[in-house]
């Protein structure tokens, strides 16, 4: 009967052992994954506040410096452009306005920072002052033999003169001598070489002699001979404005190369900048994933835990269930249970938002480090290139060129170089202005970069001096690729906004060989052959040293 009586009872088993431990556990995992989400959280917070902090210093720090930088740029350009106006304007008021605002741009604040560069723009601007100075002697030089020459010559039907009257010869010959004079003078304005403008001086020098020795009147013969003293004045000025014109183009090469380090500079202040904010990026990141990483880990042992006190339970209480129900009884499951199903539902939604929000903020920082790094590559290409003509900078070849100087010194290969020069492009920028210099320096970059290979190295290293590396090429290739270019510019005129234009080049051609013993060397010797090319007339190749 007990047996019976037992056998027939409703179904009201003890709970598994496993039970009274659920809600302890459940609540542990739950405070575990909400601290470490709110660890999560906060180092996401914190990387970002660290990271725009950075910025902000990196904006109060550097972006002065790079303005800075920015500003000594432009004034050192102007600067140049002042002095090229100096030395070539015939037109004494935009010298002097020229003077006066170079003056101005010297006494800039951002000079007081770098003493260095306040000695060579001191240096600069005493140049410019000493060409002004000489222009200026020039011109009076050319008044007073304009005057003395409408002295001598007058006409005979003027008495009121105390001078006695010319004879038809001296007159004739004083007419002639005055268009000489006209023609010497336009010569010296128009004649951009200076070697030649010395010619045209000594030409006339003796034709004023011959002149001299025609006149019968004694008062013309005395103010020949003082237009004679004049020449020797206005020579004695060209042959110092000759060297003036040296020394500025030795500073006008001082000059941009001190932009060229100005924007190297402030790209390196930037690159900095962006340096230190990228690797702080990257610190952050790794501290997101390795927290993420802990994320996951604790939702696979959470998962674990819950197959085994959650699902497990679930399963014999469904399994209890069925059982009452084939003997017709009737088991009510616990409110508590069902709450703590609601929870573990919750929790498990929260998770996955957390996880979602932590992989966004990682894919945005990832996004932010590779911007960055862009910016940078495109700051590092800025400061190696020529901004007018795309091609590499003074700073870049010298720097590539003792590379391959190296390897081929090493390994005995063929290199050769060659320096080229655009002939009298000194007179096409003061006729048809600097743009359409500009524009004709372009057309020779673009010529040039068609005709080379992409191993050879095509630089601007001055104004209009460019230079072209050649490695694993001979002489005698360097020589067919070096004519090819310039008949090419010789031949081909060049389509300004004011016309074509023909521009033909100079070339200086040397190549390695065991007398080199560094690239400085080997530059010098390139020079030298580019110096021999101007001499004999320009539009020519030479080669140093000579084939035998």
């Amino acid at each position: 009967m007990a047996t019976g009586e037992n056998s027939t009872d409703p179904v009201h088993h003890a709970p598994p052992s496993g039970k009274p431990r659920l809600v302890p556990l459940l609540v542990l995992i739950a405070s575990i994954a909400a601290g470490l989400g709110c660890i999560a959280a906060f180092v996401l917070v914190k990387v970002q506040y660290d990271i725009l902090g950075l910025a902000e210093q990196a904006s109060r720090t550097l972006l002065p410096q790079i303005q800075t930088e920015v500003r000594t740029i432009i004034n050192l350009e102007r600067l140049k452009v002042f002095g090229e106006i100096v030395r070539g304007s015939p037109l004494p008021r935009e010298r002097r306005e020229a003077l006066l605002a170079a003056r101005i741009l010297s006494m800039d604040a951002t000079y007081e920072q770098n003493l260095d560069l306040k000695k060579q723009v001191e240096q600069v601007i005493a140049l410019i002052e000493r060409m002004s100075a000489y222009r200026n002697a020039q011109d009076s030089a050319r008044q007073h033999l304009d005057g003395e020459l409408s002295r001598l010559y007058r006409a005979p039907d003027d008495p009121g003169s105390g001078t006695p009257s010319p004879s038809t010869s001296d007159a004739q010959a004083l007419i002639e001598l005055a268009q000489e004079l006209h023609l010497l003078q336009s010569g010296l304005s128009q004649v951009p070489v200076d070697q030649d403008r010395l010619q045209l001086l000594d030409h006339f020098a003796r034709k004023l002699a011959d002149y001299a020795a025609c006149i019968e009147n004694a008062e013309t013969r005395v103010g020949i001979g003082r237009i004679e003293g004049l020449l020797r004045t206005q020579r004695g000025i060209l042959d110092a404005d000759i060297n003036l014109n040296r020394d500025w183009r030795q500073a006008s090469n001082i000059l941009e190369n001190l932009a060229q380090q100005r924007s190297v500079s402030a790209a390196v202040s930037a690159a900095e900048g962006n340096t230190i904010i990228a690797a702080r990026a990257r610190q952050a990141m790794v501290l997101v994933t390795a927290t993420l990483g802990g994320l996951i880990l604790l939702f696979v042992a959470a998962l674990y835990f819950f197959q085994r006190a959650i699902v497990k339970p679930i399963l014999r209480v469904t399994a209890g269930l069925e059982r009452a129900r084939l003997s017709h009884g009737t088991v009510h499951l616990r409110r508590e249970r069902i709450r703590e199903l609601d929870n573990i539902a919750r929790a498990a939604e929260e998770f996955g938002a957390a996880l979602a929000q932590i992989s966004e903020r990682s894919t945005a920082l990832e996004r932010e480090v590779y911007e960055r790094q862009q910016a940078q590559a495109q700051l590092q290409e800025l400061a190696t290139t020529d901004s007018l003509t795309g091609l590499r900078n003074r700073r870049y070849f010298m720097y590539r060129a003792a590379e391959e100087f190296e390897r081929a010194r090493r390994y005995r290969l063929p290199l050769a170089l060659l320096m080229l020069d655009a002939d009298h492009f000194k007179a096409i920028n003061d006729r048809y202005g600097h743009p359409i210099g500009d524009q004709v320096l372009q057309a020779l970059a673009r010529r040039g970069q068609e005709l080379l290979r992409d191993v050879d190295l095509f630089a601007r290293i001055g104004g209009e001096e460019f230079a072209i590396l050649l490695p694993q090429t001979d002489l005698a290739a360097a020589r067919v690729v070096a004519e090819r270019l310039r008949q090419r510019m010789a031949s081909t005129p060049i389509v300004t906004d004011q016309g074509p234009l023909i521009l033909t080049i100079s070339l200086g051609l040397t190549g390695f060989d065991a007398t080199v013993i560094d690239f400085d060397a080997l530059l010098r010797r390139a020079d030298a052959a580019l110096y021999r090319a101007k001499q004999n007339g320009r539009n020519c190749t030479e080669v140093l040293p000579e084939p035998s």
